[in-house]
């Protein structure tokens, strides 16, 4: 019913990751729920910037609001009969993001503000100490994901105007 991923270098911080998860799903009714975390080193030990919870997505914010940071965010749990049913694209980068935009133009994004995950960095993992130019493209092909995202939602808009 849920598909619950984090990226390949980070770990659950309690055991009842999972469990509050997926009870984030029924209380706010999402097809989306996304987590907080907290940077560590590869032995657990948190350094910074430490915990990020994305405080900014609240409900007030609307589902306009993952338009303004880079990333969704970890750990990423979806509704599955929802997230089979979205297209993303299929380039081994920001697919999180892309669907996170997907998902919250027509439903509910589900946040858990307490740490679920430790990101592990260290000095050769795929995050860190990215070059100006693979941060420069990364920045690029998120804002087509943005700017594919924002068409859509404009077609969207003029499409229920007609009705």
């Amino acid at each position: 019913k849920f598909a619950i991923g984090l990226d390949s270098d980070d770990v659950y911080a309690t055991p009842h990751t999972l469990e509050k998860m997926v009870a984030q799903f029924y209380k706010d009714n999402a097809a989306m729920v996304c987590g907080t975390y907290v940077v560590t080193d590869v032995n657990l030990k948190e350094m910074a910037p430490g915990v990020i919870d994305h405080h900014e997505w609240t409900p007030d914010n609307g589902r306009n609001n993952l338009f303004h940071v880079n990333g969704v965010g970890g750990p990423r749990a979806f509704y599955t009969p929802i997230y089979r049913a979205t297209n993303i694209p299929n380039t081994n980068y920001g697919e999180d993001y892309a669907m996170g935009l997907a998902i919250t133009r027509n439903y509910r994004m589900g946040r858990v503000y307490e740490v679920m995950t430790c990101a592990r960095s260290w000095y050769d993992n795929t995050d860190a100490n990215l070059d100006i130019l693979k941060e420069n493209a990364n920045n690029l092909y998120k804002d087509r994901i943005r700017t594919w995202e924002l068409k859509a939602r404009i077609n969207k808009n003029k499409n229920s105007n007609k009705q």
